[in-house]
């Protein structure tokens, strides 16, 4: 009888979830858009992705990642809206939000009467079935339900945790809840049903600060710069001001856990019986990284520890072991020769502030569009041990040198001898 019971509130569930669906896609089909980006040359969509309507005025709401063509190349590119019946129309963009991945766009020629998606007051609870919504493939509107998990935990750009599969194409389209109010936006999926969405609080946050008025062209790269910046500088301040623990690594004592954003993982090699030398490595990440254009990513972090000890080799083998793991560093996000220069390096033999002394290379390299942001390699590798040694490694993605120089230091004097 419990199973039975059991069974029959499964059932039910999911059959109010599918009548809520067909509500849902029976209602508001009308007010969400597919968005294309237009190669001006051919005439033919670039890239397609999600978007919805939010006011009579006709301002939708999109992913920026959905229009960064344009935003890159408006000379390129345009901006078109396509509705389920087949009718399209010219979009302006009016503002952005580069960090959290927000657009909005305007449609220029208004219906009569014009549906619209209304925004929800707050969040449902956790658990709570929500439904994502989009226009992918041209395949036409699709809703799917899934769970609403809460704010992703140990998430510096806030996102939330949906079960449900958002697909290609769907990027930018509304995610709501029962009412159909918008409550997010679909952003990104990790596959095996794990999705990522923009938070209402974004939603509202670039809905304050847009104008009636868009955006100048003129002034896309450099507000790219400004959102960039602002980010970076909080992110770096957040980690600098938190508790660094510290955990033993070989002889030496390292950062393990840098605030709460940064995912930690450890490694060695010392199941290898046929190895000649002791690997033992600590590694930290923000898993997070902010979409600019194409390839294109900034805003990571990276952190890493290596204790090497080749007793077995001998000191020319080991120096020779050394050498190569230090060179073996490398930048931690794609970029090609169009988007930044190539890396600028100062060699420096240091001694911190607990007497641990090491050879030092800090590389920079600037963004080509964004004169003030820089990507930041760091290589350091300890002195005082002939046969054995740390090999210290980060790279920053998108920061001003002075903030840059500053988490260098403290990286720095974090690492001490046991």
């Amino acid at each position: 009888m419990r199973h039975f019971l059991i069974l029959l509130f499964l059932f039910s569930a999911y059959a109010q979830s599918q009548q809520t669906a067909q509500n849902l896609f029976s209602q508001y089909q009308s007010a969400l858009y597919q968005i294309r980006i237009i190669e001006l040359e051919s005439g033919n969509k670039s890239s397609i992705g999600s978007g919805f309507q939010i006011d009579p005025q006709g301002n939708m709401i999109t992913n920026y990642h959905v229009v960064s063509e344009y935003v890159y190349d408006p000379d390129k590119y345009r901006i078109e809206y396509l509705t389920i019946d087949g009718e399209s129309g010219p979009l302006q963009l009016i503002n952005f939000d580069v960090v959290n991945d927000l657009a909005l766009v305007r449609k220029t020629e208004l219906n009569a009467l014009e549906d619209i998606f209304p925004i929800a007051t707050s969040l449902p609870n956790q658990g709570t079935t929500i439904y994502s919504l989009g226009n992918p493939h041209d395949l036409g509107m699709i809703v799917v339900p899934g769970t609403f998990n809460g704010i992703k935990k140990n998430s510096f750009y806030q996102r939330i945790h949906f079960t449900g599969s958002i697909n290609p194409g769907m990027s930018g389209g509304p995610v709501v809840n029962e009412n159909g109010h918008v409550m997010g936006v679909n952003v990104a999926t990790a596959g095996n049903q794990i999705g990522f969405l923009i938070p209402l609080s974004k939603i509202e946050q670039l809905l304050t600060k847009h104008a009636d008025e868009p955006l100048p062209i003129s002034e896309f790269k450099s507000t790219i710069q400004q959102q960039l910046m602002q980010n970076q500088t909080e992110l770096l301040s957040k980690l600098q001001n938190a508790t660094w623990q510290m955990a033993p690594l070989g002889q030496a004592n390292v950062p393990t856990k840098i605030g709460e954003f940064l995912s930690c993982w450890g490694d060695s090699n010392t199941n290898n019986e046929e190895a000649l030398f002791l690997s033992v490595e600590n590694r930290c990440r923000l898993d997070e990284q902010i979409f600019l254009q194409g390839g294109l990513r900034s805003g990571g972090i990276e952190l890493e520890f290596e204790w090497l000890n080749g007793q077995k080799l001998g000191e020319n083998r080991f120096y020779s072991l050394y050498n190569s793991s230090v060179i073996g560093a490398g930048a931690g996000n794609a970029a090609t020769k169009t988007d930044v220069t190539n890396y600028q390096c100062e060699n420096s033999k240091v001694t911190n502030k607990n007497n641990v002394s090491s050879k030092t290379v800090l590389c920079v390299r600037a963004y080509k569009e964004f004169a003030e942001l820089y990507d930041v390699l760091f290589i350091g590798a300890t002195l005082d041990h002939k046969e054995q040694g740390l090999i210290s490694h980060f790279t920053l993605a998108g920061v001003a040198k002075d903030s840059a120089l500053s988490f260098t230091k403290q990286f720095m004097d974090a690492i001490e001898w046991q």
